[in-house]
C-alpha cells in the first residue's frame, strides 16, 4: 500500500504544479480572459492559491520522505480536498460541469492519502 500511496502522491503533486505557477505567473488580463477572475476583482486571491498550491507539491511529498514533520503530508492531503470542494463550488456555479469528474478523482486521490497517512500515526 506504501507504494501506491507514494505514486497518488506523485499524481498530486503533479497536478497541482500547472495549475499554481499559472496562478503565479498568469496576467490579471489572463486570468480575466480565462474567466478566472473579474475585471474589477483583486489578483491577490489567485496569486495566494497559487504560492498554496506550489507549496502543497512540496508537503504531499517531503514531509513523508524526510521524516521531518510527516504529519505535514496528511495534513497537506486533506488541504487538497478543500481546494477540490472549493473548485467543484465554483465550477458549479459557473456551469462547468465538465471539470467535475477530474476535481472529484482529485479529492478521491487526496482523501485516500489522507486517510492513510494519519493512519500510519495511530
Amino acid at each position: 500500500m506504501n507504494i501506491i500511496l507514494w505514486i497518488i502522491q506523485g499524481l498530486l503533486s503533479a497536478f497541482f504544479i500547472m495549475p499554481g505557477y499559472g496562478k503565479i505567473t498568469g496576467s490579471k488580463e489572463k486570468h480575466i480572459a480565462d474567466g478566472h477572475l473579474k475585471t474589477n476583482s483583486s489578483i491577490i486571491p489567485i496569486r495566494i492559491l497559487g504560492v498554496l498550491e506550489l507549496l502543497g507539491c512540496v508537503g504531499i511529498i517531503v514531509p513523508w520522505l524526510t521524516g521531518i514533520a510527516p504529519i505535514l503530508t496528511p495534513i497537506t492531503a486533506v488541504c487538497f480536498c478543500i481546494i477540490m470542494v472549493a473548485g467543484m463550488l465554483v465550477h458549479t456555479s459557473k456551469q462547468e460541469y465538465k471539470m467535475l469528474p477530474m476535481l472529484i478523482i482529485v479529492f478521491i486521490l487526496s482523501a485516500v492519502v489522507a486517510y492513510h497517512r494519519f493512519a500510519g500515526f495511530a
